[in-house]
Formats: structure tokens, C-alpha cells, sequence
């Protein structure tokens, strides 16, 4: 899970803060990994005790480290800085032409700026990811010359017309501010959709999907500070929700199922199971499909269900599958699917949920299918990756 930790030394003094995507997997690493620089050799002689506060998202981890480091000023971060300050997104909103680039201090007292932001690797792949989104402009040009991101369709110079509103959703996202940007990209998806437009609504899907990163919902990092227990606390109020939302008696176990596969082709399935609503990998199943090589996901759903029945592992409380109601089918366990398109849930007595994008057991259902999905198509990729070798 991300968040943040915190290694001290005998005295009980914070010498070092990071940030992790996952953070048994990174502060590990400063144990077990044979390739340490010499200068963390030092950090790790020094550590005597570590603590860590679980974070919501990967930005929540991202802006709780900067203000601890500012707080704090630990030892080894200052010193690793060499000198430099920490990175800034900087708008220049009242040019004609508003630049948007990456800088080290707030220097325009006319510019907007975002952040700071602990490590500009970050920084730099958040800009490169936006601008994809929505292009900017990064360096002022020549009268009539054309750059060539503008033939990338990453640089807007050749037409400004559509500029000053791409600004305002480029600064509506650094601010976090994406309710409104998503139910519009919804709406857009939902209508592509309803014309069988699948292609359409696939790409704006997809933006939805690369915009869920940067405009998570952010959480103070003073809320994390109070209350270092404060994720495992919404994660319970997730679960409570889910189960009121679904009338369950009780919701301790979670199972969830996804299948992946190239047209039929090295089928997998993936099963990831939550407990009280927190991953229990050790409880991760894959699945290789045995049926024949056609493009049936619904026929592969009901293969892998079936040999999870036959197992003699115990039920979960809640079956959730990725995909709409045609993949339902009724099993000795409640059972819901949760639709790709329309983030719609679909009961097995044909009824429909549609849930407000910050519905806390929406949320955790979507982190419950992206952890499936992620792991079926891991073994997907490693069963294809054999055939073609083979």
C-alpha cells in the first residue's frame, strides 16, 4: 500500500522521510538489496527505528512527504538535496500565451504555482502525462514558427483557440478539482456507448483512467498527522458502506475475478481476495483457462468460478466479477458485477446500482477490480510471453 515512512535514530530523531507505491516492498529494499550507495549504507547503519503512515493514494503519499520534509528537515534529506530546491509547476496565467513548465522557485509573482512536489522524476512524468491530455505550451516560439510537439499533438501553437480553456482544465486538475471534469468525460463516455461507439468510449475511459492518479481526492496531510490510522479507518467505513448498500448480514471476505486474454488466445483468470477491506495476497489465486481458444469471457467466467466452487477453500461473504450482468450467474454466495463502461453494479436479479464517484464503497470496489485486473493480466503477459518464446 503507499504512504509515507519515517527512519530514526537511537535518540529518537527523524533522520530520513520517503514515499512508496508499496511500502513493505520499498523499505525492504534498504535491507535485503546488495547494490546501496554508499551514502544510504550510512542511513541504514544509523536507522534504529521505523514508522510509516499509510496514505490513500500515491499523491496523498506524494504531498505528505514534501510537508513532513519541510516540517521535519530530516538530516539525510537536506543533505541529499545538493543544494537544490524541491520541484514546482509553474503557470504563467496572465501571458497572452500561458507557459507551463517546470521550475525550481517561485519567481512570477504573476505565475501560478503547484506544488512542491519531493522528487522531479515525478513531476516530469506528471507533465508528460498531462499534456497528452491536454497540450501546453512550455517555451515561447517565434512569430509563425511551428515547434514539433505541435506535430505530436503535444503543443497547441499552431491553433490557440481552444488554449485558454485547456489552461483552466489543466489548472482544475492540479488543484484537484475533478468533479467536474469527470462527470462531463462520463457523459461523453456513456453517449459513445449508447451508440455502440465501444472504440470511442474505450478512449475517453481510458483518459478517466490516466487523470484517477493526479486527480485522486486529496487528502491534508494534517488528517494523516492526527490520525496516523486514518486509512485503515476510511477503508472500514468503505466496507460498512458496501454492506449497508447491499443488505449483506455480514462483509468480512471479498473475492474478486477478472479475465485476461488476446482474443482468446494464453486465457487467464485472476482472483484477488480482500479482508476487511485490505489485500490478503496470500490468498491470490490465477487461474490458466482450459477451455477452447475462442473470445468467450463469459464462458471463462463461468469455467474459473467453477473450479474456485470445487476447491476446498471457504466462501467468501461477497463475490465481485468485472463485467455487466451477462456474466452473472447465481452461485452459493452473493454475487455482483461491476461494469467496465458505466462503473454501474449489476445484481444477479437483474437490478442496476449507479453510484456517485465518491460513493466510499464505489471506491473500494474499483480498487478491488484494478488489483484483479492486474493480476490476471500479469500472468496473461507471462503466458504469452512463453508462447512466443516456445
Amino acid at each position: 500500500m503507499p504512504g509515507v515512512y519515517f527512519f530514526k535514530n537511537r535518540a529518537g530523531q527523524i533522520i530520513y522521510i520517503g514515499k512508496a507505491k508499496s511500502l513493505r516492498d520499498r523499505v525492504s529494499s534498504y535491507f535485503t538489496s546488495p547494490d546501496l550507495l554508499p551514502r544510504t549504507k550510512l542511513l541504514v547503519s544509523e536507522i534504529a527505528e521505523i514508522d510509516h503512515v499509510v496514505t490513500q493514494s500515491e499523491i496523498d503519499a506524494l504531498i505528505l512527504e514534501a510537508n513532513l520534509i519541510r516540517k521535519f528537515a530530516p538530516r539525510y534529506n537536506v543533505n541529499w538535496k545538493d543544494g537544490k530546491a524541491y520541484p514546482l509547476i509553474e503557470i504563467t496565467i496572465k501571458d497572452k500565451v500561458p507557459l507551463v513548465r517546470l521550475v525550481r522557485h517561485e519567481t512570477n509573482p504573476k505565475a501560478r504555482y503547484f506544488g512542491p512536489y519531493p522528487a522531479g522524476t515525478d513531476v516530469v512524468q506528471m507533465l508528460r502525462f498531462l499534456r497528452r491530455i491536454f497540450p501546453f505550451v512550455s517555451q515561447k516560439h517565434l512569430a509563425g514558427q511551428v515547434c514539433l510537439r505541435a506535430h505530436l499533438g503535444l503543443c497547441p501553437c499552431q491553433d490557440l483557440s481552444k488554449y485558454p480553456k485547456s489552461i483552466k482544465l489543466l489548472i482544475s486538475v492540479l488543484r484537484g478539482q475533478r468533479a467536474s471534469m469527470q462527470k462531463n468525460l462520463q457523459k461523453q463516455m456513456a453517449a459513445a456507448a449508447k451508440v455502440n461507439n465501444f472504440e470511442e468510449a474505450a478512449k475517453i475511459k481510458a483518459q478517466l483512467e490516466k487523470l484517477a492518479w493526479l486527480t485522486a481526492p486529496r487528502t491534508p496531510s494534517w488528517e494523516y498527522e492526527t490520525n496516523p490510522n486514518l486509512t485503515f479507518d476510511r477503508q472500514q467505513a468503505a466496507l460498512s458502506d458496501l454492506q449497508h448498500l447491499l443488505g449483506l448480514p455480514v462483509l468480512r471476505k471479498v473475492e474478486c475475478y477478472d479475465i485476461s486474454n488476446t482474443s482468446g488466445q494464453s486465457a487467464t483468470g485472476g482472483q484477488v481476495t480482500f479482508t476487511f477491506g485490505q489485500p490478503e495476497k496470500s490468498l491470490y489465486r490465477r487461474y490458466k483457462i482450459r477451455r477452447a481458444a475462442a473470445p468467450n469471457d463469459v464462458a471463462m467466467m463461468k469455467e474459473m468460478l467453477s473450479r474456485r466452487l470445487k476447491s476446498k477453500v471457504a466462501l467468501p461473504d461477497l463475490i465481485v466479477i468485472d463485467g455487466g450482468k451477462e456474466h452473472l450467474f447465481p452461485l452459493p454466495v452473493p454475487v455482483i458485477g461491476l461494469a467496465k463502461r458505466l462503473e454501474m453494479i449489476y445484481l444477479v436479479n437483474g437490478k442496476t446500482i449507479q453510484l456517485p464517484s465518491n460513493s466510499p464503497a464505489l471506491q473500494l470496489l474499483e480498487q478491488m477490480r484494478d488489483e484483479a485486473h492486474r493480476f490476471s493480466r500479469r500472468y496473461h503477459f507471462y503466458l504469452r510471453s512463453k508462447k512466443m518464446l516456445e
